[in-house]
């Protein structure tokens, strides 16, 4: 049985909830060499904002290959191999679980909110990678890289998973939580409130630009915003 009229936050992860000092570039380009002997496959390829399988078919065409699905699943599945090691690997850069994540979703959990995921990333990458920080526990349903190329067809995917999971809501009771212009995009496509925080590689002024509805630089200035957490659509 589902309830009707929940507030449904879904979250991004990289530059959103996490860092990952770039584990998962390490290990597509591991999964690429491995496979098709191109080491350094993604060097040309934009991440931000952007799904798995999307940046996996641009790798492809950058060596002139038009990739068959198995050849996709496969790449895939190599990648997932080498993520964990590159998760534990010790890099100059920072990785960890972002400021103020852990406030929200404490507080998140305080309310009748439904809280899950939309990210372009693969949904094994999503498990390992949040997994890796102790997140991936935290989030009930959520849409992923499998699910389509464009991030913009994630958001009606995210609301049947949470149907799924007994959330219901309408599209001006979803709040899409990013920190890309990607982001931004994908909430509007569908009606969603679009959060933005500035923990990714886009300052204010860029978020502000693409249409956010809100910009933070940490997510746990949202835990001030009582409104939001109940009901966005009056905020």
């Amino acid at each position: 049985m589902t309830t009707p009229n929940r507030t449904l936050v879904l979250f991004d992860i990289d530059g959103t909830l996490i860092h990952s000092a770039r584990a998962g570039l390490r290990g597509m380009n591991a999964a690429f060499a491995d496979l098709h002997q191109q080491p350094d496959a993604l060097a040309r390829v934009p991440f931000a904002g952007r799904t798995d399988r999307s940046i996996v078919l641009d790798a492809f065409r950058a060596f002139e290959v038009e990739p068959t699905d198995a050849q996709i699943l496969a790449l895939r599945d190599a990648y997932l191999s080498h993520l964990p090691h590159e998760l534990r690997r010790p890099v100059p850069e920072w990785s960890g679980v972002l400021p103020g994540v852990t406030d929200l979703l404490d507080a998140l959990d305080t309310t009748t909110c439904g809280v899950g995921l939309l990210t372009g990333n693969f949904v094994g990458g999503a498990e390992i990678k949040l997994g890796h920080f102790d997140l991936w526990r935290r989030f009930r349903f959520g849409a992923f890289g499998d699910d389509h190329i464009d991030r913009r067809d994630l958001v009606p995917v995210a609301l049947a998973s949470a149907r799924a999971a007994g959330f219901d809501a309408a599209p001006a009771h979803v709040v899409v939580i990013g920190d890309t212009p990607l982001d931004v995009a994908c909430a509007h496509a569908h009606g969603a409130m679009a959060v933005a925080v500035t923990t990714g590689p886009f300052s204010r002024d860029q978020l502000t630009a693409a249409g956010a509805d809100l910009v933070v630089d940490s997510l746990g200035e949202l835990v001030a915003f009582d409104g939001w957490l109940t009901s966005p659509a009056r905020m």
